[in-house]
This record gives C-alpha cells, structure tokens and sequence, in this order.
C-alpha cells in the first residue's frame, strides 16, 4: 500500500464522521418569552358606589338626652389616584367623593308628657384623601388605607305633639375627621380593575346651631347650639380605567440547543462506514 493510498483512506474517514456529526447538531432556536407580569405602577380615575350605616349620637341639650339616629343609605362617586409598585410591593394617593343619601329619624319622649322630638339627621356628601399600602400578586392585589375625611351633614329637630303642634329647627355643618379601610382590586385587563372596598370613618363630636325655619310659632326663640358624635361604615364596589399598560416588559429569550436523541447511534453508523471505505481503499495483506 503506497502512502498516497492511505492519507487518501484516512481522509475519508474523516471526511464521513465530521459529516455525520455536524448533521446531528441541533440548531438553536429562541425559546417562548415569559408572560409578562402585570404592574401596578400608574395612574387611573373610576367610578364607585356602595351603601353605608352610621351612629350619630345627639349630646344633651338643656339636661335633655336624645335618642341616636342609625342613618344608612346609598353613596356614589368618583375615585382618582396613583400607585408605585416596587416588588410585590405598592403604595399610592387616592382622593375620593361620593354624593350620599344616609339618613335616619329617631323619636324621643319626654318623660311625663304628652310632647316629643323627632331628630333627623342626613349625610349628603363626603370625600377622603388617602394614602394606601398593598401586596399584589400579579393581578390581584390586597390593600389598606387611611387618611382624611370630610363630610356635610343635615339636621332637623321637630318638637311635636304629635297631634297639631310642630315647630322644626334646622341646622347642618361641615366636618373632617379620618378613615381607615382595607379592599381588594383585580386587573381584569391591562388598563381595566375592579374593586370592593370597606371602610371605618369617624368624624367625632361637633357642635352646629339649630335654626327655626318656616314656622312663625318660633319666631322669638332664640338658636341655639346643638353637637353630636359620628362615625360611619361603607362597603363599595368600583372601577378604576388606568392610564399606564399594566404589564412588566418580559425577560429576555434564551437561546437554547437541545442535541437529538439519536447523536451516539449516527456517530457509530458512521465509524462503520468509514472502516468498509477504508478496507476498500486498502486490500487486506495476502
């Protein structure tokens, strides 16, 4: 066998196996992207409306107590704020108003006598400035809040005989006090959440005058001032449009190589193939 004949059969050889291998190695593709997670991180307005209960406990007036008045009713309003989400972690401003219809009247007798009062008293409107603080879990996220509120109440005093006579006095006020609340809110889409909300407000005592009004049989009596204690609590649902895409941007694609089940049974194959070129090209000694 000259030297030619077998560099010639070594580089078969080579030539078959380096082909058999290269052709079993996988190209790499670009695996799916993560679904992105959602952010809470943005701004938004909404709507709201729910009903509410409250204590409105009238002080002694003259060493005369008073029956409380458990107002309740409806509320309904707008919502409008931001939230920064750091981590699993977001906190947020939200202002709030709500018009109300939260009313009670509460009867009181006069020991001894055939002469009563009724007391009413009627929230109309109330708004909070909060701050809140929540965990959110892709798109569900829990909260709680807190901070300052404001309310305008009514008020009426009708002394009655329950018969012929009735004088009404009249008065309302402006009051501030806080509230504290906990709620849950779900994205239902990217810039579209709902939310169900409770709240605690409590307002304290405040003083306000009643007024006759409209009656010329208290024309000559004299106003006189009146304070009550307030709280109230509320359960709202609502819907918040967010002006930010809620979506975290996805990581980065892998590129993955995954080589073929069948690389080890090719590579063999080919070894053989290269042996039978190579006896081919090389006869066996006599």
């Amino acid at each position: 066998m000259t030297t030619k004949t077998l560099f010639s059969a070594i580089a078969l050889a080579v030539s078959t196996l380096t082909s058999a291998m290269a052709a079993d190695v996988s190209m790499p593709y670009k695996a799916a992207p993560a679904a992105p997670a959602f952010s809470w991180t943005g701004c938004y307005v909404g709507g709201n409306g729910g009903g509410g209960r409250g204590v409105n406990e009238q002080q002694p007036i003259v060493g005369q107590a008073f029956t409380a008045n458990h107002n309740s009713g409806w509320l309904a309003g707008v919502q409008g704020g931001c939230d920064y989400q750091v981590g699993s972690l977001v906190v947020g401003l939200e202002g709030q108003f709500d018009w109300a219809d939260m009313k009670d009247t509460a009867t009181t007798l006069i020991p001894g006598g055939g002469v009563g009062f009724l007391l009413t008293t009627q929230l109309d409107r109330v708004a909070t400035a909060t701050g809140r603080i929540g965990y959110a879990f892709d798109r569900v996220l829990f909260y709680a809040k807190g901070g300052a509120a404001f309310a305008h109440f009514n008020h009426q005093m009708t002394q009655t005989d329950f018969a012929a006579l009735s004088v009404d006095f009249k008065g309302s006020r402006d009051v501030t006090g806080f509230v504290v609340g906990a709620g849950l809110e779900y994205a239902l889409l990217p810039n579209l959440s709902l939310k169900a909300e409770y709240n605690y407000f409590d307002f304290g005592t405040n003083g306000y005058t009643l007024n006759c009004s409209g009656n010329p049989g208290c024309a000559g009596t004299p106003f006189f001032p009146a304070s009550v204690r307030q709280n109230m609590q509320t359960v709202m649902l609502g819907v918040n449009w967010r002006f930010k895409h809620g979506c975290r941007p996805a990581r980065r694609a892998i590129l993955i190589f995954v080589p073929k089940a069948s690389a080890a049974r090719r590579v063999r194959r080919a070894a053989a193939d290269s042996r039978r070129s190579f006896d081919a090209v090389v006869p066996a000694p006599p």
